[in-house]
């Protein structure tokens, strides 16, 4: 064989060996033997929310956090210098930046492009079930976590509480083992608050608990089996809501039939909706000042894991009788310090319980 024709046998060689590797990698994410090697990495799997087993690796270093609030999983789990990618964090959430003002560097992408995502080499999404992101991603190395499900939501308390948990526990799973351990933290956290509130509600009779309507937003409601529900009935209240779940667009017109002892207003900035509107004036919510603002922290408290806290701020102003003892400046402060390792003062506690900005950030 001439020199013209070894080079070319050695050049086939190589480019063989780095097809070979190539598609070694390309299963990365149908691996069965968890723990396994590829090249220098090591991979484990877990199972997401949907119940996919997908493979990650063990030692996460880059991340898309594209489901919805899945930044403030990272922020609890003190893996905000994790985040490559993001989505949600904006001027509507100040304390996040307040919190982590990192968050401000990091770009934001409701929908991420695949191209873009491998050019910053993220290793995991964290995606939902509904937003496409996985089949986006299934021709890829990028593992695709699915942290919020469209169907098989939970339907009472019960499962709601193992739910919860187990979505924060996944995050924990996923960016390894220090975060497993706080996320195991928070979970017994979660109990020991839900037992408090629960142990004072549960014995309340039907006539006990008022009605209660959670409004997005003057025209929608969270429907049936929402986390606004679970977290209202546990704190002793009767969730008004039509025979659907996701998001409803409620008219004028029912909600006066539905007339509700009490309105709590979650994803803007005032009551004014309800309390300054001619078509609301006969509420009796409105009649007897009882629509509340909801707090909101480093992301909407109804659908993040600072929901604990909005269980007790429900339980303090359906029942103050029962909860004299529950100071929800003191409970903000110590959540803010345990999860956020940040100290708010009492004034920035009841900023946040005001649904007001940081006086600066």
């Amino acid at each position: 064989m001439d020199k013209r024709g070894i080079v070319a046998v050695v050049a086939l060689i190589a480019v063989l060996a780095i097809v070979s590797v190539a598609a070694h990698v390309g299963h990365s994410n149908t691996k069965s033997d968890q723990g396994s090697e590829i090249g220098s990495d090591k991979y484990v799997q877990i199972t997401d929310q949907e119940g996919r087993i997908v493979t990650v690796p063990e030692n996460v270093t880059r991340v898309a956090a594209v489901s919805g609030q899945a930044y403030e999983k990272l922020i609890l789990l003190n893996q905000t210098d994790k985040m490559v990618v993001t989505m949600h964090v904006s001027n509507d959430f100040p304390w996040a930046y307040k919190i982590a003002p990192q968050l401000k560097d990091i770009p934001m992408e409701d929908d991420p492009n695949v191209e873009d995502l491998i050019s910053k080499k993220v290793q995991v999404v964290f995606c939902r079930s509904y937003d496409g992101t996985k089949e986006k991603l299934k021709s890829t190395n990028i593992a695709a976590v699915v942290t919020q499900k469209n169907s098989g939501n939970p339907d009472d308390a019960d499962s709601f509480v193992k739910y919860v948990k187990q979505e924060v526990a996944l995050y924990g799973e996923v960016m390894g083992p220090d975060s497993k351990e706080t996320a195991g933290e928070w979970g017994a956290y979660f109990d020991q608050k839900v037992n408090y509130v629960t142990s004072r509600t549960e014995n309340l009779t039907d006539s006990e608990r008022p009605t209660v309507y959670y409004a997005r937003d003057a025209t929608t409601n969270q429907g049936k089996n929402s986390y606004p529900q679970f977290y209202v009935e546990m704190a002793g209240g009767k969730y008004i809501s039509g025979d659907t779940e996701g998001i409803q667009t409620i008219t004028p017109e029912q909600l006066l039939v539905w007339n509700p002892d009490v309105i709590y207003v979650g994803h803007v900035n005032s009551t004014d909706i309800f309390t300054n509107d001619s078509k609301f004036i006969n509420l009796e919510a409105v009649q007897n000042n009882r629509v509340y603002l909801c707090p909101q922290g480093v992301a909407w408290w109804d659908y993040g894991a600072e929901g604990v806290l909005l269980m007790e701020y429900f339980a303090k102003t359906l029942h103050p009788e029962l909860f004299e003892d529950l100071n929800m400046t003191s409970e903000v402060k110590d959540y803010y310090s345990r999860f956020y390792h940040y100290n708010l003062t009492d004034e920035e506690a009841n900023r946040i319980l005001q649904h007001l900005p940081p006086a600066s950030y």
